[in-house]
């Protein structure tokens, strides 16, 4: 379909009408080389970055060399999105997936016709086979999808993709929640995109919008706490915003409510005995010593492992075993819930921990259900016909996945319920994992309820309440829970 007035703004011919945000972003970045898309999930993202690149292919009166990095799952739906907003041919666009040599082998093919679409995951360029082939065929276009996965300048998935990106003439970020923990995890991002914005020295542009609040505070019980100074927001918009288009799902989408639900299940009393010991042990470690965040949530991931039905016993010499506590309220708490959806509503179960899924698998035996699953045990192609038929097969109820691996890039707008059996401290799953349901197309539902089901008077209802807050979890939250108690 062809928007009307298109043809005399934009040299392409849309294949789908786009959003009256879409057209304008179009705008906005048509003459820019280098442009960020922060998009909410499910507002369309992916289909403006596509027709922005058919833009740039008409002016070049070819099909440029194009990476698209992006997360594992996401990369068939990419190849289906350029399929159906364009009329490039099947063979120019390349899913580099499978075992390393495969990979390598489908990258070999760029020798003979360079002018493709390369659609890749994050962690495959930090193999150096993998990198030295990209590096070799000289990328012109650059697309980084969740491109916060960049955030950390340090790390050697963002140095990669920032020596890729030096040779890309067109430079392109999409990302729902471009800041995860504070305004530096845009120096990263930008330092690839468009290093003119904020240059290329991580400690000049820190020293210049941040300073430490612990900095007088004794070296034994230091950690760094950096905060923004006085009027540094507000410079930061100032400077990013010819580089930008935000766009909240709010403000542009007509979405159904979104219900937030919490259902609190106790403890049995064999979980709160060993949940009351852990505790304990969780307090000491966090008072008596300066901590790393890494240690404390670790130590903190067992109390929730706990309030999720089974307990981690240690067998000696560096084994651990999982172990499930003889009576589970959360268990049977999710049977409820599920007669009640299941029989006219799909309903999606996020979980983080392997062992919650057999307690889960067990419920759904029970009760007859037909599901799928989408986390880190299956594999991408696995994952993509799981959510082919979760959206198409209306005998498949339940979809249950980890809000890491199957909350990122997928549509499963089919499902009117979300149920969080489990979860972990990250922000960025967390609200991936809502926007699954609650985007563009859950309009077919007259509401979108989302359930959590929490165990009260324990480190869930702190942690849900950091996430509501759209807070990251760390070593401060911790301690200021571990300290009231």
């Amino acid at each position: 379909m062809i928007l009307e007035g298109s043809q005399r703004e934009f040299p392409v011919t849309f294949k789908v009408k786009p959003w009256a945000h879409q057209l304008e972003a179009l705008r906005r970045s048509k003459d820019k080389a280098a442009f960020a898309y922060f998009f909410d999930p499910g507002t369309g993202k992916t289909l403006t970055a596509i027709n922005r690149l058919r833009i740039a292919f008409n002016t070049e009166k070819k099909i440029l060399p194009t990476l698209v990095i992006t997360p594992p799952i996401t990369l068939e739906n990419w190849k289906r999105e350029w399929l159906m907003h364009s009329n490039i041919p099947p063979e120019k666009i390349i899913v580099v997936t499978g075992q390393k040599s495969q990979r390598v082998l489908r990258l070999m093919q760029l020798e003979k016709d360079p002018n493709c679409i390369v659609l890749i995951n994050y962690e495959a360029i930090l193999s150096p086979d993998i990198f030295r082939s990209l590096l070799i065929w000289s990328p012109k276009c650059l697309i980084l999808d969740e491109s916060h996965k960049v955030k950390n300048p340090s790390s050697k998935r963002a140095k990669r993709v920032e020596t890729l990106s030096v040779l890309a003439e067109y430079k392109f970020l999409l990302s729902g929640s471009p800041i995860l923990n504070s305004l530096m995890d845009l120096f990263s991002q930008f330092r690839i995109m468009a290093p003119e914005v904020f240059g290329r020295n991580f400690f000049a542009f820190r020293n210049r919008f941040f300073f430490d609040k612990n900095r007088n505070m004794h070296r034994s019980k230091y950690y760094p706490d950096w905060c923004l100074k006085e009027k540094s927001y507000s410079e930061i918009q100032n400077i990013i915003d010819p580089h930008v288009m935000r766009v909240k799902k709010e403000d542009c989408l007509d979405l159904p409510p979104l219900i937030r639900k919490k259902i609190f299940v106790p403890l049995s009393p064999d979980q709160q005995a060993a949940y009351n010991e852990m505790k304990k042990d969780f307090i000491t470690f966090i008072k008596d010593r300066a901590c790393l965040a890494e240690l404390a949530i670790t130590k903190a991931l067992r109390l929730q492992q706990i309030v999720s039905g089974f307990v981690t016993v240690e067998l000696g010499g560096g084994e651990r075993e999982a172990a499930d506590f003889k009576e589970n309220p959360r268990a049977a708490a999710l049977q409820e819930l599920l007669e009640e959806i299941t029989p006219s509503n799909k309903v999606i179960i996020w979980a983080v921990f392997r062992r919650n899924y057999a307690q889960i698998k067990e419920v759904l035996a029970k009760l007859k259900l037909d599901y799928v699953e989408v986390h880190g045990d299956v594999s991408s192609m696995d994952k993509q016909a799981a959510v082919d038929k979760f959206s198409t097969d209306p005998t498949c109820k339940v979809l249950l996945g980890h809000p890491g691996s199957g909350g990122i890039g997928i549509n499963l707008v089919s499902a009117s319920y979300s149920i969080f059996y489990s979860r972990n401290f990250s922000l960025e799953n967390d609200l991936q994992a809502e926007a699954r349901n609650y985007r563009g197309g859950s309009q077919i539902h007259d509401k979108i309820t989302r359930i959590d089901l929490v165990s009260p008077g324990t480190i869930d209802e702190e942690v849900l309440k950091a996430l509501e807050a759209k807070v990251k979890i760390g070593e401060n939250v911790l301690k200021e829970w571990a300290e009231s108690i």
